[in-house]
């Protein structure tokens, strides 16, 4: 009993110097990476320019803050500030991490505070649902412009199909169809093996029901914050862009869409080493007064987010 009580005991402290590390590793990647050649993709801009692209940029994640907080509060209980807070800090990791994997920093944040890995993953999924949504409307504009797109883009874009196709079936189709599977399982294999997956089973189509209630409710919010998301990337990079001797009129909509694909995509020559460094500066630059903010609730936020929803 004494060992198993000194084990709990020095769980927690290892759980906070995991949680920690997430946060601070992915961070000094970034802060390396600008120094190494991120600040030097900058050298000879107009300050003028970045500093008004930098806040626009800073601006749209704001508004990703707020989406954020809008889902993790409603289906984990996590408080609005929180929530805000933990796009922030997670924000210069996830973009420096290649692939989109840096969502995976989020979703372990949130799992942290939430104390729910499928509410956690409801969420990530949400959001690449919407963003899904607009990345479809980009590919299209760039299509329409620039004509037919690169193997690596093509490719981006059938993941990104079938992002927003896994979304509709989880958010449309999950609660009717996890119901049917707990029916399904009552009925005909009553063993206690079987039954004793039925609670885990029930949680995952609590989640899911109130992931579609969400969906169903604040879906035409969420779907407008998006369009003011990446409305203002768009923009930020536009301004960016102007600042390239070969600018056209969709220079900043390419050059968006080359950060968001991780290659070219058009023939515009875009500095596309000067919005990615300039994107996470930006983010950079107030993750030390969002990280200040956040930490001292890490710690009691999971009790609250239990007290607010139960554990899942």
């Amino acid at each position: 009993m004494r060992t198993s009580s000194h084990l709990r005991q020095a769980r927690l402290p290892a759980g906070l110097a995991l949680h920690y590390a997430v946060l601070f590793l992915p961070f000094g990647l970034a802060v390396w990476w600008l120094a190494e050649q991120g600040l030097g993709e900058l050298a000879g801009k107009p300050w003028q320019a970045l500093f008004v692209a930098g806040g626009i940029y800073l601006g749209s994640h704001c508004v990703r803050a707020v989406r954020l907080a809008i889902m993790a509060s409603r289906l984990l209980g996590i408080s609005g500030r929180s929530s805000a807070l933990l796009h922030l800090v997670t924000s210069p990791g996830a973009l420096v991490i290649p692939f989109k994997l840096g969502e995976i920093l989020r979703l372990h944040q949130l799992w942290y505070l939430g104390k729910s890995f499928p509410g956690a993953l409801i969420i990530i999924l949400l959001e690449r649902f919407f963003d899904g949504l607009m990345i479809l409307v980009l590919l299209v504009v760039v299509y329409a412009y620039h004509g037919p797109l690169a193997t690596g883009p093509m490719v981006l874009l059938a993941v990104t199909g079938l992002a927003v196709l896994a979304g509709l079936v989880v958010f449309v189709l999950g609660p009717g169809i996890l119901r049917a599977v707990q029916h399904y399982v009552v009925l005909n294999h009553r063993n206690p093996n079987s039954l004793r997956h039925l609670g885990q089973l029930d949680g995952l189509r609590q989640i899911t029901t109130r992931g579609a209630d969400l969906f169903r409710v604040q879906g035409p919010v969420l779907l407008v914050m998006s369009m003011v998301i990446w409305g203002l990337e768009a923009l930020a990079a536009t301004v960016l862009a102007y600042t390239s001797a070969n600018f056209v009129e969709t220079s900043g909509i390419v050059l968006l869409a080359e950060r968001v694909f991780e290659g070219p995509v058009a023939s515009f020559q875009g500095a596309i080493g000067a919005w990615s460094s300039l994107c996470l500066l930006s983010l950079a630059l107030v993750w030390p007064l969002a990280m200040w903010i956040y930490l001292p609730r890490v710690r009691n936020e999971p009790l609250r987010a239990q007290n607010r929803t139960g554990a899942l």
